[in-house]
């Protein structure tokens, strides 16, 4: 070759590297005031960050990262915007790359200019399903951080158990875009201790360090060496000093140098400005962090004008006038206006998204020839994959190994468990006696039931044993809570880190989460969030409170994630009142789309199981989970006892619990022996007056055994009563119904969910309720919740905690509080004297308001 032609092909890729800068350098300027346009239009929102990064978002979106803005894959590349409050930047990049392009979850240019706004779809913080393109919802930071790596937990897991050689169907990384605040807050902390002890490699944190938060530089609160701590927890540290940098080659081999190893998960410490670009009065400033910025006019003549682009001196901003000149000539402006794509802009990204598409349909081919190719050797392997890609994630026959199971477990009960009579027992030979003399009860002395985590515990190990999608795992208490079954599950370690044990490896499906709840639950919402995967989280139900940020991003995100509390109440004993959760239940009932359910016996934690499972039982189109569309998925609390779990008397009213939990609540004992009419089985008509009870006592979990005991001991005492009554008389005291009825009337409602019973039509609440009785007494029964949490709307009066608990055995505990069978009826039998008291004059209906009974707690030395 030639010494000019050598010199003409130099020039040339000289001249297009010089392009290709320019075209970077436009695209970042335009980054930059697109979201700012966002933030003015709003007058709300945050632009230290989306400038700050804007480099990085061009590398990511314009270079780096496999996305398909039209098909979301199961493939792709993840990005989570740990600092939530940098929302503009992301919904920049959506739009620029043209996700949802076509359909009506476009990330438009109206979108962007509604960004804030009641409705839109561009909110200040990122929320999965509300805007096409987002993983998760990340508002609270370091949430996002712990997302991730649930994302990187369950790509491992999936490559693990469907990889083939030649058929990489799981190879993805996940990236993650945080800030010093994300690096504070402990459950970042947390995660990323674990993710260094599970070896995540394909998880790729950028460390935005630009050392200033709200309230000043990070010199106020923060001054640990984030890379040496990073380090000592596994990671692999990579430093880019000039994150400030446009050109994109860094942030390239920064990324390249993460994926060159596959033992550690990288975090690049990327040294940025805040602000960067919005002029000195604003670089590198706190103010520069939230709000819009004053001088928004002169940055978009500095770079959307060639007068001003030419002023830098630079020469790479030389060429970038010159494209915008090119705009200007297109479109008539002297300046580029406000909301403004550079054609040459959007090409580059849309090309890239388009570049992506094609990925998605070359995965989409990959797949359909693993199935084939596999499909004979291994047709349990490829027909789980191509359920679970239909939204089907658990087998055909899962229903049937809990009718097994929940069989087994009644026959069990039924031949143990006797029957609490409403009516007197008469002989033939006998003279009928008053019906107080024949109440009895023929229940198996000395039988005791399993306790409830203990049920909770079988119930899983049914659905784990056949349905693979199933993964979870406990914050280090799986050997008190029963929820790891290592022959089954394994564990979800590689092999490395536990040397010598039996099936460890990313394929196992048992996460040992360590003493870490809150990244737990947060780390839950990632593998939710990657989807193929059935998550489960357990741990005493008290911790569940170190938490509930994550829960709340779960049931703001609609994930259906299955939550097992153990040890629900004042039951908990010795441990005492640092363990004994008497407020956490109301906590959770006042969580919008999160189902708690707090059964009463083992048909309704079988019944619980099966309202998580109903939401991944059946097939459904992909998109329907990944893209932001309405659906009626939510996340499910199990809260469970450490303690015998159950009725002590068999139920009487027609409805098993695992039907009742589905409508929240039933009627589990009437004031009746005999069923509802049926004239084909020759049942005895009941007046209508025998059906309507004088009492009802509603509980959930144990109280409603509780309430089961204490109603024998009111029917004793109001035999008894009306006995006296009848001596002291000479003629008969009428009955209040018929012959053969005590006094009293009572029915126990078991209510373990109240969502599920808010939902049901007036009816059927009618029907267990009976509101529209006005001289029902109704009253809840609940030791594992405080008063003035709401059980007011079901009943009239409640026996409720009115502080914390205190350590001592759980029986001693309960007596000491006054939850035993004989309190519990004291007070309802003095509550239905006291009414009696209170003579009716014309419109009283005779409620004497709500209240609420509580322990007398005073009593007790050093009481709360």
């Amino acid at each position: 070759m030639s010494t000019m032609q050598e010199a003409s092909d130099l020039s040339k890729l000289k001249e297009a590297a010089g392009d290709d800068a320019a075209l970077d350098t436009l695209s970042i300027y335009t980054i930059r005031l697109l979201a700012a346009d966002m933030v003015d239009k709003a007058s709300s929102g945050h632009l230290g960050t989306p400038f700050g990064c804007a480099p990085l978002a061009n590398a990511l979106w314009g270079k780096i990262m496999h996305f398909s803005p039209f098909q979301r894959w199961l493939n792709r590349d993840r990005f989570v915007l740990s600092v939530g409050h940098a929302s503009a930047l992301l919904y920049v990049m959506l739009h620029l790359t043209g996700n949802g392009l076509g359909g009506q979850y476009v990330v438009s240019m109206e979108r962007l200019k509604q960004f804030r706004q009641a409705g839109s779809s561009t909110p200040g913080h990122p929320e999965f399903r509300m805007t096409s393109g987002v993983e998760v919802t990340t508002g609270p930071l370091g949430q996002g951080f712990a997302n991730a790596v649930g994302m990187a937990i369950a790509e491992a897991h999936l490559a693990a158990r469907f990889n083939k050689e030649g058929f990489p169907l799981f190879d993805n990384y996940t990236y993650v875009l945080a800030g010093d605040g994300c690096l504070m807050e402990g459950v970042s902390q947390e995660a990323a201790s674990l993710a260094g002890h599970l070896k995540l490699s394909k998880l790729i944190v950028f460390y935005d360090d630009n050392k200033i938060t709200i309230d000043g530089g990070t010199n106020l609160a923060f001054s640990e060496d984030t890379a040496t701590i990073f380090a000592a927890k596994g990671w692999n540290v990579i430093q880019l000093p000039n994150g400030d940098s446009h050109d994109p080659r860094i942030f390239e081999k920064a990324v390249e140098e993460a994926k060159s190893q596959t033992e550690k998960p990288s975090i690049i410490v990327m040294r940025t400005t805040i602000g960067a670009g919005a002029g000195p009065n604003v670089e590198g400033k706190s103010k520069a962090h939230g709000g819009k910025f004053a001088n928004l006019e002169e940055i978009r003549a500095k770079y959307f004008s060639p007068d001003g682009l030419r002023k830098s001196g630079q020469a790479v901003d030389k060429k970038v006038a010159e494209m915008v000149e090119s705009e200007m000539a297109r479109i008539g402006e002297k300046v580029l206006p406000k909301f403004f794509v550079p054609s040459q802009v959007e090409r580059k990204f849309r090309q890239r998204g388009d570049e992506g598409d094609q990925m998605a349909c070359a995965w989409n081919r990959m797949v359909g020839k693993y199935c084939r190719t596999f499909r004979e050797s291994e047709p349990n392997l490829v027909q789980d994959l191509e359920d679970r890609m239909h939204g089907k994630y658990l087998s055909d026959n899962w229903r049937k190994d809990l009718d097994e199971y929940l069989r087994k477990e009644m026959k069990i009960l039924d031949a143990n468990l006797g029957t609490l009579l409403n009516h007197a027992e008469v002989r033939e030979e006998e003279v009928a006696p008053p019906p107080f003399k024949r109440l009895k009860s023929d229940g198996a002395l000395g039988f005791k039931q399993k306790a409830g985590r203990v049920y909770a515990s079988e119930v899983l190990k049914c659905l784990v044993q056949n349905n693979p999608a199933i993964m979870g795992g406990a914050a280090d208490v799986a050997s008190s809570c029963g929820v790891h079954f290592p022959e089954l599950q394994g564990h979800f370690l590689p092999a490395s880190r536990a040397p010598g044990l039996a099936k460890a490896s990313y394929a196992g499906r048992y996460i040992h989460f360590g003493v870490r709840e809150h990244a737990m639950l947060a780390i839950l919402n990632g593998v939710c969030s990657y989807s193929l995967i059935i998550p489960y989280g357990c741990t005493f139900t008290v911790f569940f409170q170190y938490g509930l940020p994550a829960i709340r991003m779960a049931a703001i995100s609609k994930f259906p994630i299955f939550y097992i509390g153990t040890h629900d109440s004042i039951d908990v004993g010795e441990d005492g009142p640092t363990h004994q959760p008497v407020e956490v239940l109301p906590q959770l009932r006042a969580m919008p789309n999160l189902l708690v359910v707090r059964p009463a016996d083992v048909s309704e934690t079988v019944g619980a199981f099966e309202v998580l499972g109903d939401q991944y039982a059946n097939f459904r189109d992909i998109s329907q989970y990944v893209d932001p569309k309405p659906l009626a998925r939510r996340p499910v609390f199990l809260m469970t006892s450490r303690g015998e779990l159950g009725f002590p008397y068999k139920p009487n009213a027609g409805i098993s619990g695992r039907e009742g939990v589905k409508r929240g609540a039933y009627v589990v004992h009437d004031c009746f022996d005999v069923p509802m009419d049926d004239p084909a089985a020759g049942l005895v008509k009941l007046p209508t007056g025998a059906r309507v009870p004088d009492i009802i006592l509603i509980g959930s979990g144990q109280d409603v055994g509780l309430c089961m005991k204490a109603k024998e001991i009111l029917l004793k005492w109001s035999s008894s009563f009306y006995e006296q009554l009848h001596k002291s008389f000479d003629g008969p005291v009428p009955l209040p119904v018929s012959h053969n009825q005590p006094c009293l009337k009572i029915r126990i409602i078991s209510m373990p969910c109240w969502e599920l019973f808010d939902e049901q039509d007036q009816d059927y609440q009618e029907s267990v309720l009976l509101s529209n009785y006005t001289d029902v007494l109704s009253i809840y029964v609940e030791k594992a919740a405080t008063k003035n949490t709401g059980h007011d709307k079901y009943a009239q009066y409640s026996v409720l905690m009115p502080s914390f608990g205190l350590s001592g055995k759980g029986a001693d505990v309960e007596r000491k509080l006054e939850f035993t069978e004989d309190f519990v009826a004291s007070k309802v039998w003095a509550a239905w004297i006291d009414r009696g008291r209170h003579v009716q004059v014309a419109a009283d209906t005779g409620d004497r308001g709500f209240s609420t009974w509580v322990s007398r707690m005073a009593r007790r030395v050093g009481g709360n």
